[in-house]
């Protein structure tokens, strides 16, 4: 009797399925992301620079000094362009590419830039007061000297963003990552920190009167000398951060530190 029979090479064993399977994941989890970025643009029609619009590829273009006031250029490709003082005040950047933009003194005044992708970008000085970063991404962003009070950054990314001297008053960064990041001087009168990561940031001098930091992570922030009178820490451990001198920092929360039945997960 002929009997059909497979040899090894013949079909993939369970081992080398699983394998496949487990990269595959991976490849959706860390590399599609940025990948489908590029792939989009790739796709983009070539925009013109001298009325740029919306989901087009604008990497050809100078963009400096533009006056773009309320301009929609959702989904735009800006990677590398040089918008160094334009004026975007209003304008709709959603989903738009900025990796390595030139944005020095720009003014995104009530802009909109909910999930764009702002890393590297160079935003030295912006003036973004009130504006909607919601789901963006500021990887290692240099925002020295910002202006951005009023904004609502909900669920932003910015890792080792650098962030020096940044105005963040009444700012709304609920669930935003801030770890490694250079907040030194930051003014945050008011702004809310509810569940944001803080971890190992630097926050030296940092005036954060009335802030809300309920939930957050602290682990191994640096808030020396900071003026945190009436700030809230509700559900917060700050046993490893550091917090010499300081101000208002004993009163038992929700209007200060917090007390030993308030201390959770959030070192």
């Amino acid at each position: 009797m002929n009997c059909a029979t497979s040899s090894p090479m013949s079909r993939p064993s369970t081992t080398d399925a699983l394998r496949r399977l487990v990269g595959a994941s991976l490849w959706l989890l860390v590399v599609s992301p940025l990948a489908s970025h590029d792939l989009l643009a790739a796709d983009l029609p070539r925009g013109e620079c001298s009325a740029p619009a919306a989901a087009t590829d604008l990497r050809h273009c100078t963009l400096q000094g533009r006056k773009l006031v309320g301009a929609d250029l959702r989904g735009a490709d800006l990677r590398g362009v040089d918008l160094s003082n334009a004026d975007l005040s209003a304008a709709d950047l959603s989903d738009a590419d900025l990796r390595e933009a030139d944005l020095r003194w720009t003014k995104l005044h009530d802009s909109r830039l909910t999930d764009a992708e702002l890393s590297r970008a160079d935003m030295f000085h912006v003036v973004a007061d009130s504006a909607n970063l919601d789901g963006a991404r500021l990887f290692r962003t240099n925002l020295f000297g910002a202006l951005l009070n009023g904004v609502r950054a909900r669920d932003a990314d910015f890792t080792h963003a650098y962030m020096k001297d940044v105005e963040l008053e009444e700012a709304d960064l609920s669930g935003a990552v801030l770890r490694r990041v250079n907040l030194l001087r930051m003014v945050a009168i008011g702004t809310t920190f509810r569940g944001a990561d803080l971890s190992y940031s630097q926050m030296t001098g940092a005036a954060a009167s009335d802030a809300d930091f309920s939930d957050a992570r602290l682990r191994r922030a640096h808030l020396n000398g900071a003026d945190l009178q009436r700030a809230r820490f509700t559900g917060l451990n700050l046993a490893n951060a550091r917090v010499d001198d300081a101000i208002d920092l004993a009163d038992p929360s929700p209007s200060g530190a917090p007390d030993a039945a308030t201390t959770a997960a959030g070192d």
